[in-house]
């Protein structure tokens, strides 16, 4: 009898431990519906700072010297991903200054997205993009001095 209650306790405890689990991941980290959607660019940050409209501010985001820099990003539900970007190009100078000026066309894009633990992987052929999403925002540091950029911002509409 003491052997059958020894037994009972040991299952109901072993039952009580594995019911019992840890979960690390934030709410929501995993959650498809956070992505899915359409995403408007809101930073597009160089560095140096530069003063890209002449108004006597240098800044680090485009987006505030050239109205004609956009991007939008669109997440749909089977995990794929497209991107529509008018950008800037931009030429060296001299003494780290830099001529950027609005693109005449549109750069697009498109792949496969997978969310793990608020890191949200875009894939496109060979070329893996990551981003960290942080409520309505993700952010892809790039960390590169111009003539290429340090990072861009997007938020979800």
């Amino acid at each position: 009898m003491k052997s059958l209650q020894k037994f009972s306790l040991s299952l109901i405890t072993l039952v009580l431990f594995l019911s019992c689990s840890s979960d690390d991941t934030p709410a929501g980290s995993n959650d498809k519906d956070a992505i899915i959607g359409t995403w408007n660019l809101v930073e597009l940050n160089i560095s140096p700072d530069q003063d890209i409209d002449n108004d006597g501010t240098a800044n680090s985001n485009i987006l505030t010297e050239l109205n004609c820099v956009s991007g939008t990003l669109t997440f749909r539900e089977d995990n794929t991903w497209s991107l529509a970007f008018n950008g800037v190009n931009i030429t060296a100078i001299t003494g780290g200054l830099f001529d950027i000026r609005c693109a005449n066309f549109t750069s697009t894009g498109n792949g496969t997205w997978q969310l793990q633990n608020n890191q949200l992987t875009l894939f496109q052929g060979f070329t893996t993009i990551f981003y960290t999403l942080n409520d309505n925002r993700l952010t892809n540091i790039i960390g590169e001095d111009l003539p290429d950029f340090s990072s861009e911002v997007y938020e979800k509409q």
